[in-house]
């Protein structure tokens, strides 16, 4: 263990998201000055398997605060890793895991474990003076994962909890990523005009899209396909559609809730077919409830080879719940997101097991983000398959697309 490599302070505050609620920032310092900082993000649409939060339930911010997570981080657990090394990332977590002693971190809150642990990350990345998106790289050769940006929102991120959660396009093989983002633009601006044409415009989800108002599935695929080809571009050749129902949101005692009308799951997946043979859709994310893998099976196996079938809520980052996943052949890709797991070694182990198993790895952004663009770096140095983190507005989203352009003037 090298000296400078030994953790001298932790320092925490609190600082706020982009819903303006409360979240944990830490900074990691060790003796020779090297040191890393991260902030917490925060989800609305949250799976029931996933580490949970510490909020502090009082008068303040309307039970969001977050004093006792600081209170944590600098009562007990700071003299856990003072004195450790940065660099042993897996002890540094598992100090954490221990300390804890649940899948869900239930005592030390996945939003406390998220923001050292990724802090530890950053330092021992700063220390050794190697830029994040190249430190521990998985692979020889680095390369931008394949965006996905979001066009609409919806579900809890737009207090509309009836609708899809979010409806995003994707480049289809080979792309460029200066081209793709052109095409982006283009695209959004196409839709809000269509949108402001129609009289439905209503303004923008948490994650930066348009707000699904008025108009169902059919109609958000067939505006967003009709953009694309007056970029044009081909969908479902050049730009696929994928969604994340989010489903969980919509389910209650056996029945879907869409529309405020209520249909059996084998309704939903007759939608499921309508929208992948008639709208381009070719990348479905959690498209039923969270212990239903039964149905994620029978999605699979009916449209083989036509879309691919994600689990977000269904595995929530687990590694556990991902073995269950592959074990029922219920996925073909899976959302990554740190703080569902609650460590960077927690993720990375997920990540390390899709790989095996040919499982596609989506790293993803929260819902109630910040202004730290880790995930840009992280994407590219774990070499994931795609990367997820909103649509193309709103800063906590435009900042880790900018750091992507950043990082692939260092690729070339």
């Amino acid at each position: 263990m090298k000296d400078s490599s030994i953790i001298e302070k932790v320092l925490c505050r609190r600082v706020y998201d982009s819903r303006g609620n409360p979240t944990i920032e830490v900074e990691v310092i060790t003796k020779s000055g090297a040191s890393g900082r991260a902030i917490c993000p925060s989800g609305a649409s949250t799976g029931n398997n996933e580490a949970l939060e510490v909020r502090d339930n009082d008068d303040r911010y309307n039970g969001k605060d977050i004093k006792k997570g600081l209170d944590l981080i600098k009562n007990k657990i700071s003299k856990l890793i003072v004195g450790t090394s940065c660099e042993d990332q897996s002890k540094f977590d598992k100090i954490l895991k221990d300390f804890d002693g649940s899948d869900q971190k239930k005592l030390i809150g996945g939003n406390v474990s998220t923001s050292l642990s990724i802090a530890n990350y950053l330092c021992a990345s700063n220390l050794n003076n190697v830029p994040a998106f190249d430190f521990h790289a998985k692979s020889k050769k680095l390369k931008i994962p394949n965006p996905e940006i979001q066009i609409f929102g919806g579900g809890a991120h737009s207090g509309n909890q009836n609708s899809f959660q979010d409806f995003l396009i994707y480049p289809i093989d080979n792309f460029n990523y200066e081209e793709f983002l052109h095409n982006v633009y283009q695209i959004l601006n196409h839709t809000k005009a269509t949108l402001i044409k129609n009289n439905n415009f209503f303004g923008y989800c948490d994650e930066g899209g348009f707000f699904p108002n008025n108009i169902n599935q059919f109609d958000i695929c067939e505006i967003i396909n009709e953009s694309i080809l007056k970029n044009k571009l081909t969908p479902g050749k050049d730009l696929g559609i994928s969604i994340d129902v989010a489903a969980s949101n919509l389910y209650s005692e056996g029945t879907y809730n869409l529309y405020n009308k209520f249909i059996s799951k084998n309704e939903l997946s007759n939608i499921f077919g309508k929208l992948i043979k008639e709208f381009n859709v070719s990348l479905i994310e959690d498209p039923f409830h969270d212990e239903d893998f039964e149905s994620f099976s029978s999605l699979k196996v009916k449209n083989y080879g036509s879309v691919q079938i994600i689990g977000d809520d269904l595995t929530c980052s687990s590694s556990k719940l991902l073995n269950k996943a592959i074990k029922r052949n219920c996925i073909d890709g899976i959302i990554i997101k740190i703080n569902q797991c609650g460590s960077v070694s927690e993720a990375l182990e997920t990540i390390e097991l899709a790989k095996k198993h040919n499982i596609k790895t989506i790293l993803s952004a929260r819902s109630g983000d910040t202004e730290d663009v880790f995930l840009s770096h992280f994407a590219v140095a774990w070499d994931v398959d795609m990367i997820k983190v909103g649509s193309f507005s709103r800063s906590e989203r435009t900042s880790k697309w900018n750091e992507l352009v950043r990082i692939e003037e260092n690729l070339k």
